[in-house]
This record gives structure tokens, sequence and C-alpha cells, in this order.
């Protein structure tokens, strides 16, 4: 019934507006003021649909924006995902990609051999071979140096006698790891225009075939002395040499007992 009403009222409405609007063609005196009365009465019902449409469009508007916000917010997070496995997989310290792992303990440690070799009680029967690596909480810590039945000789890479190709993963720089046999270890032979940051980390580099690629081995500490147009850096080791008490040597595939 209400609706019937507000149709009649906006008919009647509409057939007055038009009759003053015909009135107005024939150039009145009053023709002006009448049809701005028409203008001013016609706005007010006009308004509320005007002010509907105004939020229908700001609402439209908010949900369109509040999708590609959304969809933004996907993308990035997709990335920062991305990105997240990609750092732990550059920081992961487990290092075998090839063979398996062998615990074996330290049986025995020269004082005047200490930053040197120690003997630890696993050997060729174990599939100990020579050269292969040795790690202590995953990072790098020397490479066997003589084997046994039942023994093999590990040698430190704070030996002076320990040269191994790295790559300074951050910028991808070739260098070779040097000790001094007294417990310092040194990047060698990096270009002297090069420079290399505080902690930039150090793996082994794809030389030789004992030695895998990409075992952690520790991290740049500061710049030392330059010589012949290389620079050379100290670093520092990603496992403690000073509480060696167990290690882990990498078995070659097929060298398993």
């Amino acid at each position: 019934m209400r609706r019937l009403e507000s149709l009649w009222f906006h008919g009647a409405l509409a057939a007055v507006a038009g009759l003053i609007l015909a009135w107005s063609s024939f150039h009145a005196p009053w023709s002006r003021p009448a049809v701005d009365l028409v203008g001013q009465s016609l706005s007010w019902p006009e308004r509320p649909m005007l002010e509907l449409r105004m939020v229908a469009q700001g609402f439209t508007s908010w949900v369109a924006e509040r999708k590609t916000l959304k969809e933004r917010l996907l993308d990035l997070e997709t990335e920062n995902l991305a990105l997240r496995r990609r750092l732990e997989v550059l920081a992961e310290p487990v290092p075998p990609r090839t063979g398996s792992l062998v615990g074996a303990k330290v049986t025995l440690r020269y004082p005047e051999a200490w930053w040197s070799e120690v003997r630890v009680d696993r050997g060729s029967r174990d599939g100990v071979v020579l050269g292969a690596p040795a790690v202590s909480d995953g990072y790098l810590i020397g490479t066997v140096d003589r084997v046994g039945k039942d023994y093999a000789w590990v040698r430190l890479l704070t030996s002076s006698e320990s040269l191994l190709a790295m790559v300074v993963e951050d910028t991808r720089d070739l260098g070779v790891l040097a000790g001094d046999d007294r417990g310092n270890v040194w990047l060698q032979y990096i270009p002297a225009e090069k420079r290399l940051e505080r902690d930039m980390r150090l793996s082994t580099a794809l030389v030789g075939e004992a030695v895998p690629p990409g075992i952690p081995v520790g991290r740049i500490w500061s710049p030392g002395r330059a010589s012949g147009g290389f620079q050379l850096y100290r670093v520092v080791l990603g496992a403690h040499l000073t509480q060696l008490y167990t290690l882990e040597i990498l078995i070659p595939p097929g060298e398993t007992p």
C-alpha cells in the first residue's frame, strides 16, 4: 500500500513539474523562477539516490582496491617464502650431498701437532678413503691424510699443509684456504680490488673429486696483509677445534663396507 502511495506521489510530482516546464516554454515572466522551483523540488527526491550511488561507487572501488592489495600481498608472501627457503638452504650446515657420514672418535692428538692433525678410530674397513672430508657440527674441519685398517689421521684446516679451494658464497669469488699451525686460518689469492666484508660465508668449491662442493667452512673475519696484487683474509671456522672429541667422515658412494 505504501509503495503505491509513493508511486502516486512521485507521478503527481512529475506531472506538475511537466506542466510548469511546458508553461515556461511560452517565456512568461515567471517562467525562470518556476523552472528554478521545479529544479529544487526534484533535487530532494533525487538526493538519496545520488548519495546511494556515490556510496555504491565508493564501495565498489574499495572492493576492487582490496582485491588488488590481497593479490599483491599473496605475491609478496609467496616471494618471501621462496627467499626464506633459499636462505635456509644456504644456511643449512649438513654438508653431504653424496655418500654417507660415519661417526668417529678422536683417539690421539699430539701437543706439538695440536693444530695439525688428529687420529680417529675409523679406517679403511669402515669405508674411509684418502682425501675424504671430515666435519664437526656440520662444518668442514679437515681431510683424511693417512688411512689404516681401523684408524685414520685427519689433517686439520689449521695445518700449514692444508690447502683447499674455497668459494665466497656472497660474491662467488674463489680462493685457497690455508692454516699457519697456530690455530689461524687464512683465505688467500683474493684479488686486491675485491672487497670482502666481515661475516661473508665460505664453503668448499667445485675443485677435485674427494671433497664435494658446498660444505660449509666458516666466515670472513678481517682483512690481512696484501701482497703481489692479492688480499689475505682471516677466516673464523664454523667448528670449534679446541673442543674436538668426535667428528664425522664423509664416505663416498660404494665405499661403505
